[in-house]
């Protein structure tokens, strides 16, 4: 991996915005970016796996980066809610995605990453959120985020629940492939985790 922190000549097109916008999600809560560098490395892993170009890779890779952005304009009392949200916290949480799209979307050139965004809450049969959209209408980047986010998430734990082991996971993933999850998609990250050993606490 490029170290884009002493190598500034290898910086990427739009790698100041990118950085002031992950900036922005440390300064409100700390966790969501510990969480989504996390998913960056397991994101464009997987995105490699299953064939994605070069570019594509770095687009998913960003949209990992970026996907909770939207939380700041949830309040921190819902997202540090010890306990089950209540419908209507459910209608500001289920924002975020839109939040963060729209907020991505004022930086050229990053239109693809706010479209992952955007989507990586839509469920593979079509019960997810903001838009309802099922199998392919889902793009690829968002299908890939959405396992990883499960896996990451399940692994570390959040307030409301305590982090499961990696195994643990697989299996919650892989009992909802074909429901919130592509199944293709579940069978190559499984592989991949089985193969290499990645760990959601631990990175590579």
């Amino acid at each position: 991996m490029i170290d884009y922190v002493t190598r500034p000549e290898a910086r990427p097109p739009l790698y100041n915005d990118v950085v002031m916008l992950s900036k922005s999600i440390e300064a409100y809560d700390l966790s969501i970016t510990q969480h989504s560098m996390t998913m960056v490395q397991m994101a464009e892993r997987l995105a490699e796996r299953l064939g994605c170009l070069p570019t594509e890779i770095k687009t998913i890779g960003l949209a990992a980066l970026l996907h909770d952005l939207g939380k700041v304009g949830v309040p921190t009392v819902i997202l540090q809610k010890p306990g089950s949200l209540s419908p209507e916290e459910w209608v500001l949480m289920r924002r975020h995605p839109e939040i963060g799209a729209q907020i991505v979307q004022t930086v050229t050139g990053l239109s693809g990453v706010a479209t992952i965004i955007q989507c990586h809450h839509e469920n593979f049969d079509g019960s997810g959120y903001p838009h309802g959209l099922r199998g392919c209408q889902i793009p690829l980047g968002a299908r890939i985020l959405a396992v990883v986010d499960a896996f990451e998430a399940i692994t570390s734990g959040r307030v409301y629940r305590p982090p499961r082991s990696p195994e643990a996971a697989l299996q919650e993933i892989q009992r909802c492939a074909g429901t919130q999850f592509d199944p293709q998609i579940v069978e190559a990250f499984v592989a991949l985790i089985h193969e290499e050993g990645f760990n959601a606490n631990q990175g590579e």
